[in-house]
């Protein structure tokens, strides 16, 4: 339940989109029906909120103090809804996190085992999914902190630490390019391809190098599931391009092989953000500096 109406919750998501009809995709309704909440506001506020122009909207001087008072109430509202929950739950520490698939082995697991250590009973709500699955939750403040690739910037947003992680050849031992150390991209096409759907924020720029290579892929499997993708590779299907944080435990045991790309830099950036407005309080400092010694240890 939220104690704000539809028609600011959506004036909010408009105020952070390009244009009415990108804000209304995000928010799974009809660009004609958020028109008509963003009137009704501006009908009862009794002034303009939002310039319409072809090229987009942006906000008047009314929308862009009522942006700033909308996010400072929401916020209030639930740090409120928060301590209200954490009083009757008696939990020590409650961490609601959003990761990428690939981040749950080997930062997830052993995070909670060190949250308790610190703090007692933890309780962490994970959401697991893509950049885009995560900031919708951030957006419906259901996150207090988030570790991804490639966050946009956002005003809900503070990223607390960013490193770069190039993009790797993974196969299963036997199962691909003869020889280690780096590794072209054209010897890597000779070979099936597993690779990561559209859903996934590596997708374009990892087609426009492959397809710069003027080769025709063979596409044997592809997916927005790094866990799948993982699984197919560890049978052999073929090779995929993953960053060292996804595969680091899989190569660790000996299941999987990593090789750098030759000549190329191609990179995912994996951003620690923390929300505004989470419940973390007094614990913030000590479960970030956790996340960067678990990262720090993992290498790129």
């Amino acid at each position: 339940m939220s104690a704000f109406s539809k028609e600011i919750r959506s004036f909010l998501v408009v105020s952070q989109s390009d244009s009415i009809r990108a804000a209304a995709e995000r928010l799974n309704i009809s660009a004609p029906a958020l028109s008509r909440q963003i009137q009704i506001l501006e009908r009862g506020y009794g002034t303009p909120l939002l310039i319409r122009s072809a090229s987009g909207v942006e906000l008047t001087p009314a929308g862009e103090t009522l942006r700033s008072e909308a996010m400072r109430w929401m916020e209030a509202d639930t740090r409120f809804t928060r301590s209200l929950a954490q009083a009757a739950e008696a939990t020590d520490l409650r961490l609601r996190m959003g990761v990428m698939e690939g981040l749950v082995p080997t930062l997830v697991l052993p995070l909670q085992d060190r949250l308790e250590a610190l703090f007692g009973h933890v309780e962490l709500d994970l959401t697991v999914g893509t950049t885009r699955d995560i900031i919708d939750r951030a957006e419906a403040l259901d996150l207090d902190l988030i570790v991804a690739f490639n966050m946009p910037r956002l005003t809900r947003l503070i990223v607390v630490q960013s490193e770069e992680y190039p993009l790797g050849v993974v196969y299963a031992p036997g199962s691909g390019p003869p020889g280690d150390g780096p590794i072209t991209l054209a010897e890597a096409l000779d070979w099936p391809l597993c690779l990561p759907s559209a859903a996934l924020s590596m997708h374009t720029r990892l087609m426009a190098e492959i397809l710069s290579v003027r080769v025709n892929p063979r596409v044997r499997f592809s997916s927005n599931s790094i866990t799948a993708l993982l699984r197919v590779l560890r049978q052999g299907k073929g090779v995929g391009f993953l960053t060292w944080a996804d595969v680091c435990a899989e190569v660790e045991a000996g299941r999987l092989c990593f090789r750098p790309l030759a000549h190329r830099r191609l990179t995912e950036t994996l951003s620690v953000t923390i929300c505004r407005g989470n419940s973390l309080g007094e614990a913030t400092g000590p479960v970030i500096r956790e996340i960067q010694d678990l990262l720090a240890g993992m290498g790129t």
